[in-house]
This record gives structure tokens, C-alpha cells and sequence, in this order.
């Protein structure tokens, strides 16, 4: 493509993507200085057009741009805007508070991400089950409850709270914790649910039901439907795209679809710390054909576990959300790595 069609390309999708309105030739010859004439960029337009990069919804109106049109925009003519110190300090603050457990991470940045893009947003957690157990603690909440602490050798962890047995007192719970996470340190998780547990000590074995609930709760860390969380779902509404009934029903109905949402992010995402973009029909999910996905990894202990990532319009901000995204896995990874 030569300079001049990309110039004309790239205005034309920066016009639409504020105005939502098809761009006509003389629109980009008034509001934007290109220094050719109308007529002249009429025909750069047509030329676009048959060359799959713009479509003309109706043939008394101006061009928007082709899912083949936002893909060469995102990857040759997207301006990246320069990331102010107020960004990254807002990120930096939002996961500077004394709080580690893995669960508050994931929903602090997908509400956080949805609000600085004013799309809906999708944070898919590390998977625990392949993780091998690291060590317990227990903490007492009051005369009754213990919170139990589990910690992968990773590093993620993950608390519950507990009765206290009642033939039981905090220093012999503790005692036993301690006995549990030396005896099957370095253990799968998800092997625990299927091991036949020996008498830790000869006297203890009347408290194995404890260890069972344990287990229990450990074995369900790879089957529950946690690992997806969505922040701001409606903000789709706020976009003229989505007047259309059938549309928000689809890209909403598509959204609650936990499995279907982690599986296209996971198919997507990139193996490097790269933000990747699927435009329209790119993506294997027809629900979502009038959106686009941006998505970004993050990483815990120097390997890519997760993901982040907005789903909006084709119309969408690339440029700031592209850039958000960096921002937002970049310190999720530095707070991970402290946590």
C-alpha cells in the first residue's frame, strides 16, 4: 500500500472510531488537512475499498472500515499515544494495598481495567491445579474459626475458613498443619484428592477428617468456574454499535459463557509478553463477530499464567487500550512476584 492510501486509510479509521458515522472524502478533505482534493481521495477511497480494506454500508454513504481494514490499522498504522506518569502511578496504587491472595488480584484488575477502557473487561486466573502444594498455615478468627491458608510452591494461595473441632484446640490444629505440609510438600494438587492419607501419628488419626475436608476443598481448585472474572459487562451498552437488540444479546449471552471465554482468550493469547488483537470474524466465536479482543498475558514466578483482556466494539480505542493493557500486566506481574 502506498503512503497516500495509508495516510487516507488511517484518518479514516481515526474519524470513525470517535464519530461512529461513515466517513465520506469530504469529510477527511475539510477536518483533516490531507492537502489532496476531495475527488482525489474519493477514488483512493474506491481503490480501498476494492481492495477489502473498507466497506460502504449503504451507496449514498461514506466508508468504514473492513475487518481486513482494522487489522492493517492495528498492526502498520496505529500511533501509540505516550503513557502518562498518572497511569502508571494509578496502576502501581491499585496493587500496592497489603492484600495477596491471588482472588483479590484477578477482581481488582478487571474492574480496574474496564474503568480506565470503558469496556468490558476479562482477567482469567492462574490454573491451581497444576501447581504443587507449598505449606499451611492457620490463623485464628475467633474461639471457633480458624482461617486455613494454602500456598502453592508458585506462590499463589488461597484461604477458607473453618470450624474449630471441638475436641480440638489452635496448637494441636497448628501442630497438624505443619505435619500435613511436610508430608506432602511438593505434591501435586490435584493428586491429593486421590491419596489414600497413613496416620500422620498414631494418636491423631481421629482428626483425618479434617485433612479430608481439605482435600476436598483443594480438589475443587480445578473444577470450579472461578478462574474467569468479567468487570463491567454492561459498558457494551454505551456504544451506538450495540442499539441492535440481537447484538447485545449475543456478545452478553457470549460473555457469561465462562468456558467459551477461557478457552478463546487461551487460544489467543500470546507466548510472548506481547499484547495480541482478534478483530471480528478472526475469532472462532460467531457471537462475538461485531467486537474485538485485546488481550495480554501476565506472569507469576517468570512463567505466563494468565490472561487480560477487553472485549468492546471494532470501533474500539486500540492505541489506549493496547497500551493500558501493557501497563496492567506488567505491574499485575510485579505484584505477583511480591506477593
Amino acid at each position: 500500500m502506498d503512503a497516500r492510501k495509508r495516510r487516507i486509510l488511517g484518518t479514516l479509521i481515526d474519524d470513525y472510531i470517535v464519530s461512529a458515522e461513515p466517513v465520506g472524502s469530504r469529510t477527511l478533505a475539510k477536518k483533516y488537512g490531507l492537502g489532496i482534493s476531495s475527488a482525489t481521495i474519493r477514488n483512493e477511497m474506491a481503490d480501498l475499498e476494492e481492495l477489502g480494506f473498507l466497506e460502504q454500508p449503504h451507496t449514498s454513504a461514506g466508508r468504514i472500515p473492513s475487518d481486513r481494514g482494522y487489522r492493517y490499522y492495528v498492526d502498520e498504522l496505529m500511533q501509540r499515544p505516550q503513557v502518562g506518569s498518572d497511569t502508571v502511578n494509578r496502576v502501581r496504587m491499585a496493587f500496592a494495598a497489603p492484600v495477596r491472595e491471588i482472588a483479590w488480584f484477578i477482581h481488582q484488575t478487571a474492574q480496574m481495567v474496564s474503568d480506565m477502557t470503558a469496556y468490558p473487561s476479562v482477567v482469567v486466573a492462574p490454573p491451581v491445579n497444576d501447581a504443587r502444594l507449598g505449606d499451611i498455615r492457620v490463623m485464628q478468627l475467633n474461639a471457633g474459626t480458624l482461617l486455613l491458608v494454602v500456598a502453592t510452591d508458585s506462590g499463589m494461595v488461597e484461604n477458607r475458613a473453618v470450624p474449630l473441632p471441638e475436641d480440638m484446640n489452635f496448637e494441636q490444629v497448628a501442630w497438624l498443619a505443619t505435619e500435613f505440609a511436610r508430608e506432602f510438600r511438593g505434591m501435586p494438587i490435584k493428586e491429593l484428592k486421590d491419596r489414600i492419607l497413613d496416620p500422620l501419628a498414631s494418636d491423631e488419626e481421629r482428626y483425618h477428617g479434617l485433612w479430608e475436608s481439605l482435600l476436598a476443598w483443594m480438589s475443587d481448585w480445578r473444577t470450579n468456574d472461578d478462574r474467569v472474572t468479567l468487570a463491567g459487562s454492561l459498558n457494551i451498552l454505551r456504544y451506538p454499535e450495540f442499539r441492535d437488540v440481537g447484538k447485545v444479546e449475543r456478545v452478553l449471552g457470549f460473555l457469561e459463557r465462562e468456558q467459551a471465554v477461557e478457552q478463546l482468550l487461551q487460544g489467543t493469547s500470546p507466548l510472548s509478553e506481547q499484547v495480541h488483537v482478534i478483530i471480528g470474524q478472526e475469532s472462532p466465536f460467531d457471537a462475538i463477530w461485531d467486537c474485538s479482543v485485546v488481550t495480554a498475558t501476565y506472569q507469576l514466578r517468570g512463567h505466563i499464567v494468565g490472561q487480560v483482556s477487553v472485549i468492546g466494539p471494532k470501533r474500539m480505542q486500540y492505541a489506549h487500550v493496547v497500551t493500558t493493557l501493557e501497563i496492567v500486566s506488567e505491574e499485575l506481574s510485579r505484584a505477583l512476584k511480591w506477593a
